[in-house]
């Protein structure tokens, strides 16, 4: 008989709506109040008329005071805005608000984001009734399931009678609000869908004569609360001496944990939530570009293990994990683990080293001890060998572990560092404990993989689709979040280190509303005219007229304008100047436009 983990949770109910007038309004307060007792603490709304009951629903007084509402005038910055209030902290996701016809539309690339990062999302769209719809009536498409490839869960909930929701359309409404956050937050974490259906009239009656008794006691309605599945056991994964790790997007403390317990390199990218770990091996990928293409290279791994989604670079998911005499393992809880080159040989959900039998000492190369004097070969809470498992020598390997940061240190070196690497390294190395770094652009993240060092900040990338899309709201979501949440006395700055191209996807997004809380937030943005993200390979053959002529953006001034005016303290200056920027104290929203600095060689006019 296996002992209960936790207490039984008493049963929970909620008082129904009192009448309104408005069988839509009734269900949305429904919604609300169960939603809220869930646990759900965060909405962003776009405005629309169709989304109207959705609005009273959260002013009502069973709801009032217990969601805090944020109003974004552009539905893709409201979508990335919820995005990033529920990234924070995945088991308290955000809500995001619409009116019906295409601005359900723009909340597609969050969804997909959501989707793909695992980040819980719940998506409320409302539409019209079955009678308005394919007759052509305004604003009035096809919505429901229209994200039904991406989310864990969508519900077309038919629209409740006119002047009064009924007992079991009420039901119905808290059901399936607890059953979309409980599909949200589940095993298998991500986007849902409520298509939310209104008939007119949308608002609340307004006449003091019509109001209901407010002194009966309400009607209760049950509310469904799932208990979460515990986490997987781990599950023994071979280990030796030419084993690596591999922490992509997300992979989070196990990564290094296990590095850690086995004295095995880590090769972890910014947002992998890893780089604390002493055995971690920054600026790696010139180096393995150079192991992988030499099949005799004395670093050459025999095996990967890989947490987390990796994506940023062609020497990790190509040339490591594509490699014949390479095995890989991928720990991953969920149904769709990342197997990019497709040679995974075994996934499991989580993951124990065992030793190989044999291979314990087979460690060479030279070097100074990797850890340093007195440190510990394992972080605190590092994972455990597996039983039974052969000794190791771990002087071996921190030497091993010395021997690919030299050698990595060598080939960074070696490579070109432009303003804008370096511009982005001043934003890395100012970033410390209690800030939050978020990187946007696929240029600039790669750079700070290429050439930056451990970090105690916090690091959040849009990775899980490896776009850029929304970042720069995703980040104001995310330092909402962070005053919510956080003791004042404990939280630093949040930074968004984004490039001109990502900055101007959604500006808008940082237009905060005149009663929402004011975030600490500094958005760093690299202008470089568009052109490194459209000179890579896809456009190397392009003359530069062409690229001046259809891939620039505006200058960084404008930019900075932009900033201005949505209340912004914003200012465009030289890279050089920087590093001194981001050590002034300030608060509130920042915009610093990065621009180059003025070049010492002539150019031919």
């Amino acid at each position: 008989m296996h002992e209960p983990s936790a207490p039984i949770p008493a049963p929970l109910t909620i008082p129904a709506p009192r009448p309104t007038g408005s069988g839509a309004v009734d269900q949305a307060v429904a919604i609300w109040s169960a939603l809220a007792e869930l646990g759900l603490a965060e909405a962003v709304l776009a405005p629309g008329s169709r989304s109207a009951p959705l609005v009273y629903g959260l002013a009502a007084d069973e709801v009032a005071g217990r969601i805090r509402a944020h109003v974004r005038i552009d539905e893709r910055a409201a979508a990335f805005t919820a995005l990033g209030l529920g990234r924070l902290d995945p088991a308290r996701p955000a809500a995001v608000v619409t009116t019906s016809g295409t601005a359900t539309a723009h909340l597609h690339a969050a969804v997909m984001e959501a989707h793909h990062s695992r980040i819980p999302l719940l998506v409320l769209t409302a539409d019209r009734p079955a009678e308005l719809r394919e007759v052509g009536a305004n604003q009035t498409t096809r919505q429901a399931g229209m994200f039904r490839s991406l989310v864990r869960l969508a519900v077309d909930l038919p629209a409740p009678t006119a002047e009064a929701a009924s007992p079991v359309e009420l039901r119905t409404a808290v059901s399936t609000a607890a059953r979309a956050l409980a599909a949200a937050t589940g095993e298998h974490p991500g986007p849902v869908h409520l298509n939310l259906s209104f008939r007119d009239p949308l608002v609340p009656r307004t006449e003091e004569s019509e109001q209901p008794d407010r002194t009966a006691a309400p009607e209760r309605i049950v509310l469904t609360r799932r208990v979460p599945a515990p986490a997987p056991a781990p599950q023994p994964v071979p280990v030796d001496s030419r084993t690596v790790v591999v922490a992509g997007d997300g992979a989070g403390p196990a990564a290094a944990a296990l590095a850690d317990a086995h004295g095995l390199p880590l090769l972890a990218e910014p947002s992998s939530g890893a780089l604390t770990a002493q055995s971690f091996v920054p600026r790696y990928t010139a180096l393995l570009r150079e192991v992988m293409a030499d099949p005799a290279h004395p670093l050459r791994p025999r095996r990967a293990i890989v947490l987390g989604h990796p994506t940023l670079s062609r020497p990790v998911v190509g040339a490591l994990l594509g490699a014949a005499d390479v095995e890989v393992v991928v720990v991953d809880p969920h149904p769709d683990w990342p197997d990019v080159a497709r040679r995974a040989s075994l996934v499991v959900p989580a993951a124990i080293g065992q030793e190989l039998p044999g291979t314990g000492q087979e460690a060479t190369g030279t070097g100074q001890d990797a850890l340093g004097p007195g440190q510990e070969a394992a972080s605190p809470g590092a994972a455990p060998a597996a039983p039974d498992a052969p000794e190791i020598d771990l002087a071996q390997r921190r030497a091993w572990i010395q021997a690919w940061r030299t050698a990595a240190d060598a080939a960074a070196a070696r490579l070109p560092q432009p303003w804008q690497q370096r511009a982005a390294l001043a934003v890395w190395e100012a970033s410390g404990p209690g800030d939050l770094l978020v990187l946007g652009s696929s240029s600039l993240v790669r750079d700070l993989e290429q050439h930056a060092g451990p970090t105690s900040a916090q690091v959040i990338a849009n990775r899980g689709l490896a776009g850029i899309d929304g970042t720069t709201a995703m980040a104001g979501g995310l330092a909402l979040a962070r005053v919510a949440r956080d003791e004042p006395g404990e939280r630093g700055r949040t930074r968004l280190l984004v490039g001109d191209l990502t900055a101007l996807h959604d500006l808008t997004g940082l237009l905060i509303g005149p009663e929402e809380p004011r975030p600490d937030l500094d958005v760093i943005v690299v202008d470089d005219g568009g052109g490194r993200i459209f000179s890579g390979l896809e456009h190397a053959a392009a003359p530069p007229a062409l690229l001046r002529r259809f891939f620039t953006t505006p200058h960084g001034a404008d930019i900075a304008a932009v900033a201005a005016g949505l209340g912004a303290d914003a200012r465009a200056l030289e890279a050089g100047a920087l590093p001194a920027a981001l050590a002034e104290p300030t608060q509130g929203l920042r915009v610093l436009v990065v621009q180059e600095p003025p070049s010492e060689v002539p150019r031919n006019s």
